[in-house]
């Protein structure tokens, strides 16, 4: 979510413990502070929440599905974290 704005949908790219990539319809400019809400899959079923600021680090034209926005996350809570560290690996 952008400050200001109504909640953006996009896809996740990439996604690992120092950031994720996402693709928007409309180009998010570097440097930009926002927050991110998506689900991890935890295995049997369960899914865990993560909601977390981000900094948008670079974002770039990639054609009819719009832009690549890199970005590096910032304090994750400790499931979150776990989450995510789990998800990488």
């Amino acid at each position: 979510m952008l400050p200001g704005q109504p909640p953006r949908d996009s896809k996740t790219w990439d996604v690992g413990i120092d950031g994720m990539s996402l693709m928007t319809p409309k180009p998010i400019p570097p440097g930009t502070k926002c927050e991110v809400s998506f689900e991890l899959p935890l295995g049997g079923g369960k899914m865990c929440p993560v909601t977390a600021a981000v900094k948008v680090l670079y974002c770039s034209f990639s054609g009819p599905d719009g832009f690549k926005v890199g970005t590096a996350l910032g304090e994750l809570d400790d499931e979150s974290r776990a989450a995510l560290t789990g998800f990488s690996e």
